[in-house]
């Protein structure tokens, strides 16, 4: 574990590495993406699981978040998109990181960030856990105005959608690596239709996985439920080397 700063439009962000017992010369890397309100360590567990299976990973926390510069209270949508952007660059000339071979792990916000990012760079695989959406109205606004308690943006949230209809659809929609869903069955922030608008979303369905964590919350503590994302993680990314 190897922890680090990075700059995004001037503002210095906190970061942690994983790197892999084995020695190679390069290694498939992953990009952790947190949620809005939560910082990198709740990412740990699997970053190391995940490393120990061969994977570099990357943890960062986003401008305001965690231990980073920043401040959340006027930080737009945009901004903390170009952070996901600094962090991928960051990563993808990190030290024995195979440039070509790079995923990207997301939850909540950060799922929704994590495909603008594949819109703008190279991403070879997408995992989305309980993936938040927006309007496209405000990118450019601040984000603490748009969270959980604003009823317009959950009502909002409850409508079928087209892949046009919204930025991350979109990315996702020209989005041609694989893809995995995780789906919370008793999420109280995204409901089961926004996933719903992620998994049609997706062009190829040959390259999807949709997987429903039976019981699981929106937001997980330490115990059974990160417990059961780090297997499906595992499992999953066997076969992504």
């Amino acid at each position: 574990m190897h922890n680090f700063s990075f700059y995004s439009e001037n503002l210095k962000l906190d970061g942690t590495l994983f790197y892999p017992t084995e020695k190679k010369n390069k290694y498939p890397a992953i990009l952790f993406v947190h949620g809005w309100t939560s910082e990198r360590k709740r990412s740990f567990q699997y970053a190391k699981a995940l490393a120990d299976l061969g994977y570099i990973c990357l943890l960062f926390d986003m401008r305001g978040h965690g231990t980073s510069e920043g401040d959340i209270d006027i930080s737009t949508i945009k901004d903390f998109s170009s952070d996901v952007v600094a962090a991928y660059d960051y990563l993808s000339t990190a030290e024995s990181v195979d440039p070509e071979n790079i995923s990207v792990v997301g939850s909540s916000f950060g799922g929704y960030l994590i495909t603008l990012l594949s819109a703008k760079r190279r991403v070879k695989n997408l995992v989305l856990r309980v993936p938040a959406d927006y309007p496209n109205e405000i990118f450019d606004k601040p984000k603490k105005l748009f969270g959980s308690e604003n009823i317009e943006v959950v009502n909002w949230r409850k409508k079928a959608k087209k892949p046009t209809e919204t930025y991350a659809l979109e990315a996702l929609h020209n989005f041609k690596g694989n893809v995995l869903v995780i789906e919370s069955e008793k999420d109280d922030l995204v409901p089961h239709q926004t996933i719903v608008n992620y998994l049609k979303a997706v062009k190829d369905q040959s390259k999807l996985t949709h997987t429903l964590m039976k019981n699981a919350p929106h937001s997980i503590k330490e115990g059974k439920f990160r417990n059961e994302v780090e297997r499906i993680l595992i499992e999953w990314f066997k076969s992504r080397f």
